[in-house]
C-alpha cells in the first residue's frame, strides 16, 4: 500500500468531488468521531488505510483504468495498489457482469452520481462478491477537469 503522503492529493481531489455531490466529506457517517472532527489529513489516512468500505476511483480514458485504491479495496479484491494502477476497471466485474458495469459508469457520467447500486464483483482469484449500497461519482480536478469516478462500495460475501 502506498503511503498517505503519495496518495494525499488524490484523496483530496476525490473528497472534494463527493462533498461537492453528497454534501458530507468520506468517511463521515462511518469513521470513529473523532476521526470525524479531525483534520482533512487525519481523516483521510483513515479512509486510506483503516476504513472499512472500498473506495476506488477510475480514470477517464475509453478504456478506465484503476488510479486509486484503498487498502480495503486492495484486500477484498486481492490486489497490490500497484497492481490495480494497471489494470482495467472493467475488470473488476465478471465477464458476464461488464455490461451492466458499464452501463452503470454511463450512467453516473450522465448524472454526476449514484446511490444504491448493488452488484457482483471479482477477485483476482475469480472468487465473486456482492457490492453493495454503493456511492458512485464524477471526479473532477481543482480546475474542474473531469477525472474520472469515484466508488465507495461495501462487500459481501455471496
Amino acid at each position: 500500500m502506498k503511503a498517505i503522503h503519495e496518495v494525499l492529493p488524490v484523496l483530496k481531489m476525490l473528497d472534494t468531488s463527493y462533498q461537492r455531490h453528497f454534501s458530507k466529506p468520506l468517511g463521515v457517517g462511518f469513521c470513529p468521531s473523532y476521526i470525524e472532527h479531525a483534520s482533512d489529513p487525519t481523516r483521510l489516512a483513515w479512509v486510506h488505510a483503516e476504513a472499512p468500505f472500498l473506495l476506488l476511483a477510475q480514470d477517464a480514458q475509453a478504456e478506465p483504468v484503476f488510479f486509486y485504491s484503498n487498502a480495503a479495496a486492495s484486500r477484498q479484491f486481492g490486489y497490490s495498489a500497484e497492481e490495480f494502477l494497471r489494470m482495467p476497471a472493467r475488470l473488476s466485474a465478471p465477464p458476464d457482469g461488464q455490461k451492466q458495469r458499464a452501463v452503470l459508469v454511463q450512467s453516473v457520467e450522465e448524472r454526476g452520481f449514484l446511490t444504491g447500486y448493488s452488484g457482483i464483483r471479482v477477485t483476482q482469484g475469480g472468487k465473486l462478491f456482492r457490492i453493495r449500497d454503493s456511492e458512485l461519482w464524477r471526479v473532477e480536478d481543482p480546475q474542474g477537469t473531469h477525472r474520472g469516478m469515484g466508488a465507495l462500495v461495501w462487500p459481501e460475501p455471496l
